[in-house]
């Protein structure tokens, strides 16, 4: 094979897994090219523009847990900086039973479960259950969480709360969820807490000052430019054959490779005769989650807080945020917009999207008069995680050199940004041991 270009380490997908990880290695002195495909950096963790909008691609904020999060200290630790701000006084609002309730930032699973239980003695009974799972022995993965909560209470509303946080973080309605790395998760929160950082002028910012970092460092991002080929010998990562931008063809002579595009795209890249069986069953039996957010634009607040609004007796919408309240510039001068997600249940794209739009008139009926900004569907090779929780793959492949990075590795017990940030930091780790500088 010619090659025209040589690379220590080629990372396939610039997505915010791709960009950290080559920040990080840049740092320790390799020469990294990135290769993306889209016009435009971040993928899942960036914002367009539509009619004067901000339409983020994914994510909101900078992690779950905002600037307790190690998403944000490993950004800090890189020396992105970044302008964010936290919803005042509230971070959230719980909207059930007719009821508006306001949640502190401590304590907010506590509130909503005596909010809602149908006595005092049942919301001891789940919370010291919840407990015993947090502090003691998490729960067997070999049930799901409903199947768990079940045996404290059969109370619609606890188990709607239940569901909410599992569709919220992760997509993955808490039917499909183990409950051991339920728990996993919750224990994340309950360390970092759930104190959210919105970035200014949407997810861009961050992937801006990122870029701004890379530039310092030994990083080429390639833009508008696919790989079409991994290649290997004896099970070895040799290079990398990539296409499109005014490079044409070019080929790069590399021994590590860093796949930010999924697990499956990046069997198909090396091709299925390079696994195992085992591997590619694995392979397999990942699947990704799915969600929709819906962007609606109209004239005058609908709420006057910048808290994000949950909803635990919906079984489609999830979460609503008016944006404009924390940074005006969401919005065209005079108008106002309102996030929300919401999570599928079936592949009628159509369908649920109706459905959808439903729920949310249900919630904010001045939504009748208001113009859908977007319909962002999450789900195929754009979905909100790669794997489901408890079914990540490792970071390392069969193949010597190849890893994956992104939210289909993401270490247990974490998820989103928050995960790849945490599986990103294993990545360097290895690579610098296995191919020092």
């Amino acid at each position: 094979m010619s090659k025209n270009i040589k690379a220590d380490v080629v990372i396939i997908g610039g997505g915010i897994g791709g960009l950290l990880c080559s920040a990080l290695l840049a740092r320790y002195g390799y020469k990294v090219i990135v290769l993306e495909k889209l016009s435009f950096p971040g993928g899942r963790y960036t914002t367009l523009e539509r009619e004067g909008y901000k339409i983020n691609t994914g994510a909101w904020a900078v992690g779950l847990h905002g600037t307790n999060g190690p998403l944000w200290k490993l950004l800090v630790d890189l020396g992105v900086e970044i302008e964010t701000r936290i919803p005042e006084p509230q971070h959230a609002h719980l909207w059930v039973m007719g009821k508006d309730i306001p949640l502190p930032k401590k304590g907010q699973f506590r509130t909503i479960i005596e909010a809602i239980s149908k006595n005092r003695k049942e919301s001891e009974r789940v919370l010291n259950a919840t407990r015993q799972a947090l502090k003691w022995q998490e729960p067997s993965d070999e049930i799901m969480c409903d199947q768990w909560l079940f045996q404290y209470t059969d109370n619609v509303l606890i188990h709607g709360q239940f569901d909410f946080f599992s569709r919220a973080m992760t997509g993955t309605y808490y039917s499909d969820f183990p409950a051991g790395e339920y728990f996993r998760l919750l224990g994340s929160f309950g360390q970092c807490g759930s104190v959210t950082a919105m970035p200014k002028n949407g997810q861009k910012s961050t992937i801006d000052a990122l870029l701004v970092h890379l530039d310092r460092g030994k990083v080429d991002l390639f833009l508008e430019t696919e790989a079409v080929k991994v290649v290997c010998e004896q099970s070895k990562v040799k290079g990398v054959i990539a296409t499109g931008g005014p490079r044409g063809q070019i080929e790069i002579d590399t021994d590590i490779v860093i796949s930010d595009v999924g697990p499956k795209e990046t069997v198909k890249l090396v091709g299925k005769d390079r696994f195992d069986a085992g591997y590619l069953r694995e392979v397999e039996m990942v699947n990704e989650t799915r969600a929709v957010v819906t962007i609606f634009g109209y004239d005058k607040p609908i709420v006057d807080y910048q808290s994000h609004i949950q909803f635990i007796e919906l079984d489609r919408l999830s979460t609503a945020w008016e944006p404009c309240h924390i940074w005006p510039d969401y919005a065209p001068r005079g108008k106002q917009c309102l996030y929300t997600y919401s999570t599928i249940k079936t592949d009628d794209t159509a369908k649920e999207l109706e459905l959808i739009v439903e729920q949310c008139v249900s919630q904010f009926p001045a939504l009748q008069r208001a113009q859908i900004i977007a319909n962002l569907v999450y789900k195929g090779e754009w979905p909100i995680l790669r794997a489901k929780p408890g079914h990540c793959l490792k970071f390392r492949t069969p193949i010597y050199g190849l890893y994956l990075a992104g939210d289909a590795v993401n270490v247990s017990g974490w998820t989103c940004g928050e995960g790849i940030s945490l599986s990103c930091l294993r990545i360097e780790e290895d690579i610098k041991k296995r191919f020092p500088r």
